[in-house]
């Protein structure tokens, strides 16, 4: 864990933000005035029971929902994704925001060098700077031995750090991250996190994570926890604030 900065830039802003789903009778509030700031140089952990609401904030954070209709703000390094088109969306997020999921939905026909370079493909560059751009960041994973198998010949902890190289390869800003150690074990679970440390030591790149896995959350700076649709806690973590309850035992996935 590694020293907040007492003005950190903010890659992400949200102020009173509300999200529903349905219409009348039956209308759903998943969201509820939701506020929070996603600080650079920071690990951000969004923590509660399933159904809470974190994937539907996530997504508002990524631009792949929109809030409510006359719902607060969603500033992503002080852009305004609200005021955005669908295509200035998109090209704002391929630009500044990488994703890692839990199931890693690493391509199982390709190699890790040809998984890696997809971001790149899709954004127009040549097949042969996409390699390369792949091929140094798979080495800074610890996977440049490896980089010509395919996911079927690798590990769980192996295709999950494919997964953060394909996330990083396009040289994202934001960082958001799925579950990205529930389906590792306790090592490799810690390699993971501590790729993660590395990543949001930058201080203008900042790293968000959704996770009911309580044995990572001392690698966190700042842990948002949530329930029904709310953010009822957000804990800095250090040596000063302990841990509080809520947070000690995790939440049941």
């Amino acid at each position: 864990m590694h020293s907040v900065k007492s003005t950190p830039l903010l890659a992400a802003r949200l102020r009173n933000v509300n999200k529903s789903f349905g219409d009348g009778g039956s209308r759903l509030q998943v969201l509820k005035e939701i506020n929070l700031d996603v600080r650079c140089g920071d690990i951000t952990m969004l923590v509660g029971p399933s159904g809470c609401g974190k994937t539907t904030l996530i997504s508002i954070i990524a631009g792949t929902l929109k809030v409510d209709a006359g719902s607060g703000e969603v500033l992503i390094f002080d852009q305004d994704l609200l005021k955005m088109s669908t295509g200035a969306t998109t090209k704002f997020r391929s630009t500044n925001i990488g994703f890692i999921f839990q199931s890693f939905n690493l391509i199982p026909t390709l190699t890790c060098v040809e998984n890696v370079s997809v971001p790149l493909l899709i954004q127009g560059k040549s097949t042969r700077y996409a390699e390369k751009k792949a091929r140094e960041v798979l080495e800074q994973v610890g996977m440049g031995e490896r980089m010509n198998h395919r996911p079927s010949q690798l590990s769980g902890g192996q295709q999950q750090r494919v997964a953060i190289a394909r996330a990083l390869v396009h040289d994202p800003r934001l960082i958001i991250c799925d579950e990205p150690t529930a389906a590792l074990d306790a090592k490799n679970g810690t390699l993971v996190m501590e790729l993660f440390a590395n990543i949001a030591r930058s201080p203008d790149r900042a790293v968000l994570i959704v996770t009911h896995d309580n044995r990572i959350f001392t690698h966190a700076d700042r842990i948002a926890a949530m329930d029904d649709g709310r953010i009822l806690e957000l804990h800095d973590m250090d040596e000063t604030h302990p841990l509080p309850e809520i947070l000690r035992h995790g939440f049941h996935a």
